[in-house]
């Protein structure tokens, strides 16, 4: 009897564990658009900081674009073909 009551436990307890497991994992196309919307709000928050310098607003948005081709190089989630398409959008803001 006292078998089948710590079965029963572990089963429920093992079931519990797997279901919160696979609620964790994010959808890569999910992902990608965070680390976009992640990028864009960087880059614009940036751009509003050097706003009275076009000049030096150029030359921290060029340092910012290189950052982010490195960092996307490095990330699983994204192509080499995705990570020049997320450059040229942030390049166009």
């Amino acid at each position: 009897m006292e078998f089948i009551f710590v079965f029963i436990i572990l089963a429920i307890t093992l079931f519990l564990f797997l279901q919160n497991k696979n609620n964790s994992v994010k959808n890569p196309v999910i992902k990608k658009e965070e680390i976009y919307t992640q990028y864009k709000k960087q880059l614009q928050s940036l751009l509003e900081k050097y706003k009275d310098n076009k000049t030096v607003q150029i030359e921290q948005k060029k340092i910012f674009l290189q950052n982010c081709n490195s960092e996307l190089s490095r990330n699983i989630f994204f192509t080499q073909e995705e990570s020049i398409q997320m450059l040229q959008k942030l390049s166009r803001l």
